[in-house]
């Protein structure tokens, strides 16, 4: 496997233990989420989606396949919804599974596919997933309390927060790795963000990289709650951070990495 040096953000696992100082009932709230919050959720997956299989939308297990032997893991269930929207989710756990949307699908070309499902998968083998599931349960159990725990909710959520978007960055870096190709994963990130096609073959990537710049300098209060706010990184952050890794040593070391294992 990989070392995680290669391709996580060096903050991470800091961001990380600060999250879990914060988490003082973490196995009661997963209990919690495994007895009761997982269980809902499995008969609408089986009964309204259409499951990944040799037989059923091929490719995408095909792709699934390549992956998973490039990385060194089972291959996920995963699970194909209609929406209007571009989507792709890891969730769940023991096992965790991938949803994506039938727009992702057949909108997005193979290796931007390459590249999503690579980042999904990432989740689940780096068990990112359990922390992004710990993160929403740990906000209901404290949003459904009978007392006032505005204040807290807010620092927790920023603390938690912080290590989400870490965590997204990471998984960026992971799967442009696995895939090789920084176009196809810029594209892929600009159509689910901006969820339009169209608007993403129209971005001159220097212009909008811009818009990071200007991001960075809102530092009122206002601003920068709401930017710290976020669980997933603004695109032209991530598009930025993404460009920089690939040019990195450690972002050249970890394509060469998985392009012998892809062999």
């Amino acid at each position: 496997m990989i070392s995680k040096d290669l391709f996580e953000h060096p903050e991470i696992d800091t961001a990380l233990k600060e999250f879990l100082d914060l988490c003082f009932f973490e196995k009661e709230i997963m209990h919690y989420y495994e007895e009761f919050e997982k269980k809902k959720q499995i008969p609408d997956l089986l009964g309204k989606t259409v499951k990944v299989t040799e037989h059923q939308i091929p490719f995408v297990f095909e792709l699934a396949q390549k992956i998973a032997k490039q990385i060194g893991m089972e291959v996920p269930s995963i699970y194909v919804y209609e929406d209007f929207y571009y989507g792709i989710e890891s969730k769940g756990l023991s096992p965790s599974w991938i949803e994506i949307s039938a727009k992702t699908v057949t909108d997005l070309s193979e290796d931007e596919l390459y590249f999503l499902l690579a980042r999904e998968m990432c989740s689940i083998k780096m068990n990112y997933i359990y922390y992004h599931i710990l993160i929403d349960e740990s906000v209901k159990a404290v949003h459904y309390q009978a007392f006032d725990v505005s204040i807290l909710q807010d620092s927790w959520k920023i603390i938690m927060h912080r290590w989400s978007r870490l965590a997204n960055y990471s998984a960026d870096c992971f799967a442009y790795a696995v895939c090789g190709n920084i176009g196809s994963a810029i594209k892929a990130i600009n159509k689910l963000v901006l969820n339009n096609t169209f608007l993403a073959e129209q971005l001159y990537i220097p212009d909008f990289i811009k818009q990071s710049e200007q991001i960075s300098l809102l530092d009122d209060e206002v601003s920068l709650i709401s930017k710290q706010d976020e669980r997933v990184p603004y695109a032209p952050l991530r598009i930025k951070n993404l460009i920089s890794y690939a040019a990195s040593k450690r972002g050249i070391e970890a394509v060469k990495y998985f392009l012998m294992e892809r062999v």
